[in-house]
């Protein structure tokens, strides 16, 4: 599989082969990676490898030590550089050391006909021994942290994971500016949902997590149908610099069982990608997910029954 690299200049004409990662060693936070002109060229080579999708937007994996990642990046720098003050240096010093481990994915939509980066869904690897920023968090004392131990973690929550590499963190949403609202069929926010559900059906996590400030929170549960769950007493805080910040958990093997059960609907749109197709390409790695759905009939789904749905 080849893709395209280079400096903002070269990105129309370079095409290099991701097999090899020497070209991994370049600073994927550097400005350079997050000029309009890279990024444009980064959308074009991306298209290629997909041969030539014909939806005006796309849906690409795109892990985080390749520096196509900025498609995403862009999107983190602009949503939260304007709104809590989260410059280069605070981004690369929360999520930086997950990308070095190779842990960290970022899903990102894109405008194929604008050439532009449209959304991004950053996930982050839960590891024995580097943990996740938001779990690390939870632990953590003082500012930006909760100070719980785990067997607090644990005891506030009903967690399908049994072992570290079970769990996954969903370490950022974010929609660009000019994308938001009713800008195409379905929405750059629904089209994150759904890539992110399917994504992680067909992965090895059990359990996703996430902090989530309140009002993404809000629209996050409403197009989910409460998708997430809270920890039980464990109160919202001011996160480095969202002032309203909830820790979050959802099993989303047990959460597709409902859903196909209770709202329909809602499980052909995010399951299935329904009436997203015609506007979105989703590029998934090796194909569309597979995965062993659960019985609702012979699995506990009171965690999802006992609250109101939207």
């Amino acid at each position: 599989m080849t893709g395209q690299l280079g400096t903002p200049d070269e990105a129309s004409e370079t095409v290099i082969d991701l097999r090899d990662r020497s070209h991994f060693a370049n600073d994927v936070w550097a400005s350079e990676w997050r000029d309009d002109n890279y990024l444009a060229g980064a959308i074009d080579g991306l298209r290629r490898e997909h041969n030539e999708p014909a939806q005006p937007f796309g849906v690409y994996f795109i892990d985080g030590s390749d520096p196509r990642s900025s498609l995403g990046r862009s999107v983190e720098q602009e949503r939260f550089g304007d709104e809590y003050g989260n410059d280069i240096t605070v981004l690369r010093s929360l999520y930086g050391e997950f990308e070095v481990d190779r842990a960290t994915e970022l899903i990102v939509v894109v405008d194929h006909v604008e050439r532009r980066p449209a959304g991004v869904i950053r996930t982050i690897r839960n590891t024995a021994e580097r943990g996740c920023r938001m779990l690390n968090d939870l632990q953590m004392t003082g500012e930006n942290g909760w100070g719980l131990s785990w067997d607090e973690i644990t005891a506030r929550s009903s967690f399908a994971a049994n072992k570290p590499e079970s769990i996954t963190e969903i370490a950022t949403i974010a929609v660009a500016k000019r994308y938001q609202g009713a800008r195409s069929a379905g929405g750059v926010s629904k089209a994150l949902y759904a890539a992110l559900l399917q994504r992680a059906l067909g992965s090895q996590a059990n359990t996703w997590v996430c902090l989530m400030e309140r009002i993404p929170y809000l629209l996050v549960q409403a197009i989910g149908k409460d998708v997430m769950n809270e920890f039980d007493g464990v109160d919202s805080r001011p996160y480095h610099g969202a002032p309203d910040t909830i820790p979050v958990w959802a099993n989303f093997r047990e959460y597709e069982a409902y859903l196909g059960r209770a709202h329909p609907d809602s499980h052909d749109l995010l399951v299935k990608s329904a009436g997203l197709l015609d506007q979105y390409y989703f590029g998934f790695p090796g194909g569309a997910p597979t995965w062993d759905p659960l019985d609702p009939d012979v699995i506990d789904l009171r965690m999802y029954e006992s609250v109101p749905h939207a």
